[in-house]
């Protein structure tokens, strides 16, 4: 006996169709997204790190300079450890929003609101450049094009018709 079109006896979903253009314009501004995240926190490391170890070096003049190097590099590591995991995690959902995974759409909408929070309140605190202004740009349209009715409809569960 051959199994029955939409595939729900033989445990597996209906095919979804073809993925709409919309939802890979939102993977793509995900990965610019991403991919101007990461060039931007390679530029802004060695400023940060420099005017981290001059500040405590000028609130405490008696320390080892070479003792606040290294509890600030330790610090630094730490801190991109954290981000390369946080960074691996974010790709991974941005790959299964790709795939119509509606709980990695959720997961990425979350992550972007805040991260448009954050991004808003640092250009309201003067604290935007170019890169972060594009990147907040292409972030609402990363958000936005995952929401758009074609996406929204390609994100929608499979169930059997009775």
């Amino acid at each position: 006996m051959p199994p029955p079109p939409d595939g729900y006896s033989t445990g597996q979903a209906p095919l979804r169709g073809s993925r709409p253009k919309e939802v890979e314009i939102s993977f793509w501004l995900w990965i610019a997204t991403f991919v101007l995240g990461v060039v931007g926190s390679i530029i802004a490391y060695n400023q940060v790190r420099a005017e981290t170890i001059d500040r405590a070096l000028a609130q405490n003049p008696a320390v080892d300079q070479s003792t606040v190097e290294s509890v600030t590099t330790a610090a630094f590591v730490i801190g991109i450890v954290v981000g390369l995991l946080v960074v691996a995690a974010e790709l991974v959902f941005m790959f299964l929003m790709r795939g119509g995974r509606n709980w990695a759409r959720i997961v990425l909408a979350v992550l972007g609101g805040v991260g448009v929070l954050f991004g808003l309140m640092g250009l309201a605190i003067g604290m935007g450049s170019g890169i972060g202004v594009l990147q907040l740009l292409l972030l609402i349209g990363a958000i936005v094009t995952m929401f758009l009715p074609a996406s929204n409809a390609w994100f929608q569960p499979r169930r059997p018709e009775f």
